[in-house]
């Protein structure tokens, strides 16, 4: 498996996978805008398909992970902490200290996720999503885990 960084030729892999990780995924022009605004968007891939991507971005000397998701076929197999593993290191390269992340209060796997690699529950908050579920709001901090 190799992480490396997206091209546009991925949109359809992600973009498969967006729709298939989540009930509220983002559209491909979000996804889009998001690569053109100069979002951090890597890949991972396994046999030159596309089978996970992450998403983030640094504002205000703060990292933030937008999205990440690994094709349901190649979970439990290490790709996204690969995926989240290589971008804390480009945040704490980059003297980021800090990263957060929003995830639906309903979604315990992930939450799990996060919890293994570092990150901890800061608040919720409520009617986060448009369906109104609430967000646990999370964050991972250099002096904590180093």
């Amino acid at each position: 498996m190799i992480i490396r960084d997206f091209r546009l030729s991925d949109i359809d892999d992600v973009l498969a996978i967006e729709y298939e990780a989540f009930s509220d995924p983002y559209p491909v022009d979000i996804l889009l805008q998001l690569y053109e605004s100069g979002a951090g968007f890597a890949v991972a891939e396994i046999g030159k398909r596309v089978v996970g991507y992450i998403i983030f971005w640094i504002r205000g000397g703060i990292g933030h992970i937008i999205a990440i998701a690994v094709n349901s076929n190649y979970r439990n197999m290490h790709v996204g902490s690969l995926l989240l593993e290589k971008t804390i290191k480009v945040f704490l390269s980059n003297n980021i200290n800090i990263i957060g992340l929003e995830v639906r209060k309903s979604n315990t796997s992930a939450i799990n996720f996060y919890l293994k690699h570092g990150f901890v529950k800061i608040r919720e908050e409520d009617n986060y999503y448009g369906d109104g579920e609430t967000a646990i709001i999370m964050n991972y901090t250099k002096s904590e885990n180093n």
